[in-house]
């Protein structure tokens, strides 16, 4: 089970404090060439291609096989292609045991595709390009347990995809895919993590993309508890807009966080269980021209806790929270001109709802049904150093009620249909 540590955010009575900071997966040196200690208790490939229309099949069985692929292309057919396969089942016996894959490509079009089943294995792979794809796969659906394996994927170019999936338990997925807003857009991204029984200790997403018009996509489900999914969109320096991320999370003590930069993003979170925490903020460096970016967060469980921070104007955030003991928090500020609008939706008993939103034109609705709830909205307070700017115009709206009777809202069912196709 892995060990995180976090530093919590609140928005207690009006009063607005940082979102929560998200941990920090510390990844380990690729190896830049064979060693030694790669070759003990094993079989070792080491494939160097250079010059176009490059091919490499790999397929070890056992323990401790290290594989390295290197190719350098042109254009020739536009595509460099990597098969990789290391396998065995972890019981009876030890086999497909800590075995080791490292791939770099450069060129046009470049594909590798890398199997590997049982445990402690790791997957490196670096592409420089266009065009370029990636699929890795550790565990199997119904045999192999793949438990504390590693998979880190780097993409730099555009109209790029890389797709990881794992299954078992407390596996580790990196997916980067880098440039600017000019050079890294169009990148495609999706990991998906399933815990089957066995310990079923969580899994740990993160994908990093640089660029406009990206999607990313994290899918982490099971009986197990702890997984930990971050999606980052953009930088200080360069922004995202129209970015695209979604994360679907089932099981107990999960955690989602989403930072997307700038403006037209959207976000969609989903979590089914308990003790989960979303965490959402969309232009985080709070630039003027940031803003029209779109937030939605889907709860179900208990004690579950939902954070929305928007910077900007023209933002949109809806939480949804069916259940017990839930807390929902959205923050919308930084001198909008249009206003924001809030939505919040909770169904169950002891919720919890608090929005604080600057500046004028904004909107905020809460809807609560069932017993004990509690909500409360600020508009128009510069506190937490964010400036009113202009003021007034501003709409609440709260709606408390323990009968489904007709005071109409209640509609709005978001997030798990929103998944694009990858």
């Amino acid at each position: 089970m892995k060990t995180i540590i976090l530093t919590v955010t609140a928005l207690a009575l009006g009063i607005v404090t940082t979102a929560q900071t998200p941990q920090t997966v510390m990844t380990p040196p690729q190896q830049s060439s064979p060693t030694a200690a790669a070759l003990i208790g094993g079989n070792f490939s080491d494939i160097d291609q250079i010059a176009v229309g490059s091919k490499a099949t790999v397929q070890q069985q056992g323990t401790a096989n290290a594989s390295f692929i290197q190719q350098t292309g042109a254009n020739a057919a536009n595509l460099n292609t990597v098969d990789v396969l290391q396998w065995g089942n972890v019981q009876p016996g030890i086999s497909g045991h800590l075995n080791y894959s490292d791939i770099e490509q450069s060129g046009e079009g470049n594909a590798y595709t890398v199997t590997q089943q049982g445990d402690l294995n790791k997957n490196f792979g670096l592409q420089v390009g266009l065009n370029n794809r990636v699929l890795v796969q550790q565990g199997a659906n119904n045999a192999q347990q793949a438990e504390n394996n590693l998979a880190i994927a780097d993409q730099a170019g555009r109209d790029n995809e890389a797709e990881i999936q794992q299954r078992y338990d407390n596996n580790k997925a990196t997916i980067l895919q880098r440039n600017n807003a000019a050079t890294g857009v169009g990148n495609k991204s999706y990991q998906e993590q399933r815990a089957n029984p066995n310990a079923s200790a969580g899994h740990t997403a993160i994908g990093t993309q640089y660029g406009d018009g990206n999607e990313l996509i994290q899918k982490q489900e099971g009986p197990g508890a702890g997984n930990y999914a971050e999606a980052n969109q953009g930088d200080a320096t360069t922004g995202a807009t129209n970015a695209f991320s979604q994360q679907l999370q089932s099981g107990e003590r999960n955690e989602a966080y989403v930072d997307q930069y700038l403006t037209g993003d959207t976000a969609f979170q989903e979590q089914d269980g308990t003790s989960n925490k979303a965490v959402a903020k969309q232009n985080v460096t709070g630039s003027a021209a940031g803003g029209n970016n779109y937030s939605e967060q889907f709860q179900q469980g208990t004690s579950n806790e939902a954070i929305a921070e928007q910077l900007g104007r023209n933002n949109r955030s809806y939480q949804e929270q069916y259940g017990s003991g839930n807390y929902a928090s959205t923050f919308q500020a930084h001198g909008q001109l249009n206003g924001n609008n809030a939505r919040v939706i909770q169904n169950g008993s002891m919720n919890r709802s608090e929005i604080a939103q600057r500046a004028n034109g904004n909107v905020a609705l809460v809807d609560q049904l069932g017993n004990g709830h509690m909500s409360v909205i600020n508009q128009n307070n510069p506190l937490g150093g964010y400036p009113a700017a202009a003021s007034g115009g501003n709409s609440a709206t709260v709606i408390q009620r323990n009968a489904n009777v007709s005071l109409t809202p209640q509609t709005q069912r978001g997030a798990a249909t929103r998944q694009h196709n990858f």
